[in-house]
């Protein structure tokens, strides 16, 4: 019974399709960003197994499992140093986990006479519908997380800036918790934007598909972890309107796919009186 769940199930969506809600910059009072959204996700294989000192390597092949999502993201600035976000995604044809996040720049300083920004945050994901998690169709965990993170960004010379960021995401249960951080290092140049990053994940816990000491009950009790690794690069178009590519790559993990994905939407810039 459990392989055959396997194979329809085991999808962790909250790290397949995107970097994160989070970034270093701010909107500016009144203004909000809206981004619709696709992407499309392919796997061959999933880390199973563990090993104690490192990420696992045991791992399972299959024929090929592709994933396709749509998302609608908005950004919304309060004051010019606090923001509100929101993401929604359907994901297979399913509302999956949405998210609202909001951020603060609480320190804005001088190093090398170039800005450096910490900036307090915190994310909420929660299910957006009673999705099914176990059957041939289910895709996420169905998690609740409360997710408190700090974000330094740092400008450069010549639009560039580099940005890392690190948290905690704490997971209702039998969904487990787990830190994460990423890095990134990108730049503005008139009108284009790009930026490339790495994103890190280490769930808590013991439970994996392979294990059988302890046994597994329901895939949203396995322990999530990865590393993986994308970009994006953004083009505007108009004053109020923008494209973008992106892309991701999982490559390490615990209880995740291995898999390589593409995307890309449009952005649009709105003034609210």
């Amino acid at each position: 019974m459990k392989t055959i769940l396997f194979f329809f199930t085991l999808s962790i969506c909250s790290i397949s399709f995107s970097q994160g809600l989070i970034d270093g910059y701010f909107k500016g009072k009144g203004k909000v960003d809206i981004a619709l959204s696709g992407f499309y996700q392919k796997a061959e294989s999933y880390f199973a197994g563990v090993d104690e000192l490192q990420f696992p390597n045991q791992y399972i092949s299959f024929e090929d499992k592709t994933f396709t999502s749509f998302g609608v993201f908005a950004e919304y600035g309060i004051t010019s140093k606090w923001d509100v976000i929101a993401n929604v995604p359907l994901i297979n044809g399913s509302f999956q986990d949405a998210a609202i996040a909001t951020k603060y720049e609480l320190v804005k300083t001088k190093i090398g006479g170039r800005n450096l920004s910490i900036i307090p945050a915190l994310a909420v994901s929660f299910p957006f519908t009673n999705y099914e998690t176990e059957n041939f169709n289910a895709i996420g965990q169905r998690a609740t997380v409360f997710s408190p993170k700090l974000v330094l960004q740092h400008n450069l010379p010549h639009g560039l800036f580099v940005q890392v960021q690190s948290g905690y995401n704490y997971a209702l249960s039998p969904v487990t918790s787990s830190v994460a951080a990423s890095a990134k290092i990108g730049g503005s140049f008139g009108k284009l934007y790009v930026d490339v990053w790495y994103d890190f994940q280490h769930g808590f816990g013991e439970k994996d598909f392979l294990s059988t000491d302890p046994p597994f009950s329901s895939f949203r009790e396995l322990v999530v972890s990865y590393q993986r690794v994308g970009g994006v690069v953004y083009y505007e178009l108009a004053k109020k309107f923008g494209v973008f590519v992106n892309s991701s790559f999982i490559f390490d993990g615990r209880n995740a796919y291995k898999s390589l994905g593409f995307g890309g939407g449009v952005v649009f810039k709105l003034k609210v009186n």
